[in-house]
């Protein structure tokens, strides 16, 4: 039996794994509130304010649940916010939630933790897989530009990078195999590799440049070391420039900020400027110990379920005569969604007590039912998956993908398209917690959504240029993204990947050259554009063309 947020009544494991405790207050709206104000930096929240009228977006949702579940210990699915997001309602839902059985473990994941291995997790197994098949290629490697300012100490900074992965442990996780099976262990690491260099001299940047695309196209061998390297390079008396390169099987979206954040905190404890922070109780373990535990039963058959609905109706091909071509060769082009058109449509949302992830999402179904015509579409979402209590601070590899299906009808009104598409979103949501691959598999087993594959991709990340204050100067950050041709393993002709910007929404678009007529793609993407200017109010329905 399933309870009001899509979870089985009493299949629950007791949270907060790592051994983290729980307040024992009771969640009201006036605490609610009081989170609210704390996340958005407001003056004053009432107990029937809309979460996002008040100016929130899924990424503040998020925080929000995060400090929500270290309060009161229990997991608010961010499905539940898209459904009722005043102070009121959240409490209200935080409540039935906390009255529910949670049955006790024999073994603590904090006990099983130390053991030398333990397994991958469901979505880390997809990873492991296709990095074996490809012999360790460069396909999962994120990047970053992290440029230092002012009086840099590079001694500290040695120092900060050595205590950052002393403090994560999944910057410092071997794999390798356990009774035939692949498995992971954290090993201790005096100090990180870092790559040094002077980049003073000559043409500097150019150097910079060739040492970022090599970055992106080396990879790891995940069984001799961490997945984990820098490049430490001066490129001036006063500018230092750091390279991150991490495989994506121990880091994901979020896990970019809290890198920049893990560097710039033990920067500062390095010149004695902050008190040094306690490392996290809960570990990466502890979330494949609890994930292996939980999505079985009843809560992963209601899952299974979710899933079978929506890949019960295979979408119709947005491109060409649908063949879906040879080839994993894309090719990753700028793309931009202006600022006025974002904050027109952000205005929209919240109208409609959502956020702009649901009138992108919108516009991606709109797109793909006047590229390919049909009543029912499906767009592969990438979400967060930090649900679980002392998720919010580990880095690691917890993102999932969500199928979105919803009926979408060319030239119905974008007001009702916004309100469809967000009933869509919280029922997706609803099994977040649940790894697309394995579920896949399981369905396919069962002869379910063997050919059913969306068209289309669509990541909304969190902001690409970030800076920090440091003793003495200042960080700048930037998540590189490749451009030109690149290998890419994911079968969907088409990719959005789209961060905030102070101009609007900037990223880049993916498309499979086998797939796209010579031609085709550019048309597209005109599009596209065209889809969220009328989905915003500021443009007229666009053609439906192919």
């Amino acid at each position: 039996m399933a309870g009001p947020t899509g979870e089985p009544v009493g299949a629950r494991v007791e949270p907060y794994p790592g051994g983290a405790k729980p307040t024992d207050d009771r969640p009201t709206a006036a605490s609610v509130a009081a989170v609210y104000r704390e996340v958005l930096a407001l003056a004053d929240c009432a107990d029937d304010d809309s979460f996002f009228r008040l100016g929130g977006d899924s990424f503040h949702a998020s925080q929000a649940l995060a400090v929500l579940a270290e309060h009161h210990g229990v997991r608010l699915p961010l499905a539940e916010m898209y459904r009722d997001s005043t102070p009121a309602g959240v409490a209200k839902s935080l409540l039935e939630l906390m009255g529910r059985p949670r049955p006790r473990r024999s073994i603590t994941s904090l006990a099983r933790r130390r053991r030398t291995w333990f397994p991958l997790s469901l979505s880390q197994e997809s990873f492991y897989a296709m990095d074996r098949a490809t012999g360790g290629a460069g396909l999962f490697t994120n990047v970053g530009r992290l440029t230092l300012r002012g009086d840099v100490d590079p001694q500290a900074v040695r120092g900060a990078l050595a205590d950052t992965v002393r403090r994560q442990p999944a910057l410092r996780t071997v794999f390798g195999e356990e009774g035939g099976r692949p498995a992971q262990r954290f090993v201790e690491q005096d100090s990180p590799l870092i790559d040094e260099c002077d980049l003073r001299t000559g043409d500097g940047e150019a150097a910079l440049r060739r040492r970022i695309r090599e970055q992106h196209l080396r990879g790891f061998d995940l069984h001799a070391a961490p997945p984990v390297r820098f490049v430490l390079a001066r490129t001036a008396d006063d500018t230092w420039t750091l390279l991150t390169a991490v495989h994506h099987i121990v880091f994901d979206g979020m896990s970019q900020s809290l890198l920049l954040d893990e560097i710039s905190r033990a920067y500062a404890h390095r010149l004695g400027a902050v008190p040094e922070t306690p490392a996290p109780e809960f570990t990466y373990a502890d979330f494949a110990y609890w994930q292996r535990d939980t999505l079985r039963g009843e809560r992963a058959e209601e899952h299974l379920r979710g899933l079978a609905e929506a890949v019960r109706h295979t979408p119709a091909p947005i491109v060409g005569d649908g063949s879906q071509g040879k080839g994993y060769t894309s090719r990753i082009r700028p793309f931009a969604v202006d600022d006025a058109t974002v904050r027109r449509l952000r205005v929209r949302a919240a109208r409609h007590d959502t956020t702009l992830f649901v009138g992108l999402v919108a516009a991606l179904l709109e797109f793909a039912a006047r590229r390919g015509g049909g009543t029912r579409q499906l767009v592969a979402v990438q979400a967060a998956n930090r649900g679980l209590p002392g998720t919010a601070d580990v880095i690691g590899c917890f993102s999932n993908t969500l199928y979105v299906s919803g009926e979408a009808r060319p030239m119905e009104d974008p007001e009702e398209r916004l309100v469809r598409t967000r009933e869509d979103v919280a029922r997706a949501l609803r099994h977040e917690e649940m790894p697309l691959d394995h579920a896949l598999g399981l369905l396919a087993e069962r002869g379910i959504g063997r050919a059913c594959r969306p068209q289309i991709g669509f990541a909304l990340q969190p902001p690409r240029h970030q800076t920090r204050d440091l003793p003495g100067g200042v960080l700048e950050a930037e998540y590189l993204l490749q451009s030109g041709d690149a290998v890419d393993p994911t079968t969907f002709p088409f990719v959005l990947e789209l961060f905030a910007e102070p101009g609007g929404l900037a990223g880049v678009s993916h498309h499979r050259l086998a797939v796209w007529p010579e031609g085709a793609f550019a048309v597209a993407e005109h599009q596209l554009a065209a889809v969220f200017a009328y989905l915003s109010g500021s443009g007229r329905p666009p053609a439906t063309e192919r």
